[in-house]
Order: structure tokens, then sequence, then C-alpha cells
């Protein structure tokens, strides 16, 4: 029986930090970039397009085949779920 592609124990845990860390790294720069749009274009606009945007980034990390296409789209679903938390909480 063939195991998961990419294993996350022992040796591996060090990869379960790096997507935890690439989330928390993309909220804070979605925090900066998506408040300076919500000014601009105003946060209805802003909280539509982070919320399709996490559909997508959401539906691709499922489908993920390695490290760090799982930390890079992590990162872009918390660049997107910080859209989404500004403008709710604003509006």
């Amino acid at each position: 029986m063939r195991g998961f592609p990419w294993s996350l124990v022992c040796k591996s845990v060090w990869k379960v930090h790096i997507a935890k860390f690439s989330l928390l790294v993309g909220s804070i720069f979605g925090y900066l970039v998506f408040g300076i749009l919500a000014d601009w274009f105003g946060r209805h606009t802003v909280l539509i397009t982070s919320v399709l945007f996490m559909l997508v980034f959401g539906l691709t990390v499922a489908f993920s085949v390695n490290v760090p296409m799982f930390s890079t789209l992590r990162f872009f679903e918390g660049f997107c779920l910080a859209g989404i938390t500004l403008s709710l909480y604003v509006l």
C-alpha cells in the first residue's frame, strides 16, 4: 500500500509549521493591501473580490501535490481571508 505522497510526520514535521506560517504571513500582507484597496474602491468590491479568490484558492489547495504548492496556496488563502475579515468588520 502506498502512503501519502508527502508525509508530515517525524522528520517532516517542520512542513506543517511552514504551512501555518505562510497563512499568517499572507494575512499580514492581505491586511495591508486590501486595506488600501478598500479605501480606494470600496469595502463591498473588496469583499466580493476576496470571496471569489478565496473560493479559487480554497479549491486549488485541496488538490496541491507538494509542500511548496500547498504553502503558496495557503499564503494566498490568508491573503484573501484578510480581505474578507477586514471588509466585514468595517461594513
